[in-house]
């Protein structure tokens, strides 16, 4: 099971159907997001199809969303992941959210860390992630973290813009301080 650093102060679990109204006041708190990648609040229904996406060819037993929980217990994020997509060993991180009080504190690089590490324990060699174009925060977060861009889609409609993906791409048979020092030299 995916184990946070106690200095995050947050827990993880898998998440279901059972949480979607959490899971939907999550993504209405996030609304910045949710403007700048698709131009218009949450949907009404944005956590059932979170809960529902799957990438091409693969099955619900291949999807992982975890729940970020507060101590209290509340959610804050989430963190959706297809395990062996497009190839065996290469894990595709579909979201990363935290709700905007939890952000810039340092616990989004907590989490990563912890779902590379225990994905690595899973045997991925590699995660991939997209990221729009336009959301230059989210950019230089993954290219901090040692992600590099790998491939660009053209244009594709979300919600009421065109947006350009950027696929990202980090070797995980590399422990993550060396990447972090490595892409920090470059």
């Amino acid at each position: 099971m995916l184990l946070l650093p106690p200095d995050s102060g947050l827990t993880a679990r898998r998440i279901d159907e059972n949480d979607t109204a959490a899971l939907q006041a999550l993504c209405e708190a996030c609304t910045d997001y949710h403007e700048l990648i698709y131009g218009q609040p949450a949907a009404p229904d944005e956590a059932s199809q979170l809960l529902r996406m799957l990438p091409p060819g693969k099955t619900l037993a291949d999807k992982l969303i975890f729940g970020l929980f507060t101590p209290r217990p509340r959610l804050c994020g989430v963190l959706d992941v297809a395990r062996d997509y497009r190839e065996p060993g290469e894990w595709y991180l579909g979201l990363l959210l935290l709700e905007p009080a939890v952000r810039g504190h340092g616990q989004g690089e907590r989490v990563l860390r912890a779902l590379e590490d225990w994905a690595r324990s899973q045997g991925a060699r590699r995660m991939r992630l997209a990221c729009a174009e336009q959301n230059e925060a989210g950019r230089r977060f993954w290219e901090r973290q040692g992600y590099r861009v790998d491939r660009r889609f053209p244009p594709r409609r979300m919600g009421v813009r065109d947006t350009v993906l950027l696929e990202f791409l980090r070797e995980l048979t590399q422990g993550h301080a060396e990447s972090r020092s490595k892409s920090s030299a470059e």
